[in-house]
């Protein structure tokens, strides 16, 4: 209980459950696939391992990654020792179900079906990024983007020590030697970190790896209460005895400090007006704690997209920053076209040249707030003035 808990009020498990849900949907029932390791021998609990493990893998790509990754080094690691076969047959022919979904759905990945789908919205050309790796000081996103070694290493060690600094004492007393635990860990520690190892080639995405480190952190930090105190030699839990130590009462309070100042974020943002991102450098955008626009701008983008529907003629087109194309899509007619794209709009407007638009208009700030790293392209002029926000129209030769 406690252990669940100090897992619900800390920072990055409460990220990931904002709005990463198929993630935390994959970790959820990667948590009682792996349980089933060590006792798969038995014909139930094969059963059930063997069906935890593909649900695993039908659920997200990330957990199937951890629960292949975690089975693999347990079996090598027994392998090595040379432990009984008997112990490795079970283990082996019980993740085989799941690892072969994996291969599959990999080779859909690297090779998709092509299909069509209607839609009002089109991709900038080049927009979309690497497949598994990436080059981190190349990449431009509107939450990867750092042109240099020195700031993708500032936004890693700034991150980890947001998310785990404050309970990272607990951790350290807490660790005990679990194969699959530290197998676990060390899987999340190379996605989180791979990336100030080889930077022209990550894995993608090293925040969410960080994030997911929530998780064999909780059982070691927990351990470490337990070690500091011994509170848990009896049946019960003495929370004076908890918070009597220095160390554990510190750790304790500045974790569910920062979660509490987390979850109430939008209140906070609501009243006292939206944070932006240039406040904490780099930092607020791997949160999605801030809404897509300033509350103070809804009803400025509002009329604004109710502008573009009443004044977009058939074969005009508007560029949206990724922020506002669900803006786009809920206030713009299906046949009124969105390009759609993050940093690079060059790229956006040379997809409205490829698909013969004969006019572009564009949303954004008049005077740059900080957000998203983009400012308005050159040829843009403002056509209509909604207060800090226009529609712009571009008033160049549009070619591909």
């Amino acid at each position: 209980l406690f252990s669940a808990v100090f897992f619900s009020l800390q920072l990055a498990s409460l990220r990931i459950s904002w709005d990463l849900l198929r993630n935390m949907f994959g970790l959820g029932i990667l948590l009682f696939a792996l349980s089933f390791v060590k006792s798969v021998g038995g014909k139930r609990d094969f059963a059930l391992f063997t069906s935890l493990s593909l649900l695993t893998v039908f659920a997200h790509e990330y957990s199937a990654v951890i629960l292949l990754s975690s089975v693999l080094g347990l079996v090598v690691w027994k392998w090595v020792k040379r432990e009984a076969e008997e112990t490795l047959k079970p283990l082996i022919l019980g993740v085989l179900p799941a690892f072969f979904a994996f291969l599959v759905g990999l080779y859909f990945r690297l090779c998709p079906i092509q299909y069509v789908v209607e839609s009002n919205v089109i991709a900038a050309s080049g927009s979309s990024g690497a497949l598994f790796l990436v080059d981190y000081t190349r990449i431009q996103t509107s939450v990867d983007s750092y042109g240099s070694y020195s700031s993708l290493a500032l936004n890693v060690g700034f991150l980890f020590a947001v998310l785990f600094l404050p309970y990272l004492i607990l951790v350290v007393k807490g660790f005990f030697k679990n194969g699959v635990l530290n197998l676990w860990t060390a899987v999340l520690l190379v996605g989180a970190f791979g990336c100030l190892v080889i930077p022209f080639s990550a894995i993608e995405y090293w925040h969410r790896w960080m994030f997911m480190l929530a998780y064999p952190f909780t059982f070691y930090a927990v351990s470490g209460v337990a070690r500091l105190q011994g509170v848990f030699r009896g049946k019960g839990i003495d929370l004076s005895r908890i918070f009597s130590n220095k160390t554990s009462a510190v750790a304790l309070l500045l974790t569910f400090g920062l979660g509490s100042a987390y979850l109430a974020a939008p209140v906070i943002m609501a009243h006292s007006g939206s944070v932006g991102e240039s406040s904490i450098p780099n930092i607020l955008v791997y949160f999605s704690a801030s809404p897509t626009v300033p509350y103070a701008d809804v009803n400025d983008v509002v009329r604004a997209m109710n502008w573009l529907s009443h004044n977009m003629s058939p074969t005009s087109s508007v560029v949206l920053q990724h922020a506002f194309v669900d803006w786009g899509r809920l206030y713009l007619d299906e046949s009124q076209m969105i390009v759609e794209f993050e940093r690079n709009a060059s790229a956006a407007l040379s997809t409205v040249a490829e698909h013969s638009f004969t006019r572009a208009y564009f949303v954004w700030w008049n005077v740059p707030i900080g957000w998203y790293g983009v400012s308005v392209p050159n040829g843009f002029v403002s056509v209509q003035d909604f207060g800090r926000l226009s529609v712009y129209a571009y008033e160049g030769e549009l070619s591909a």
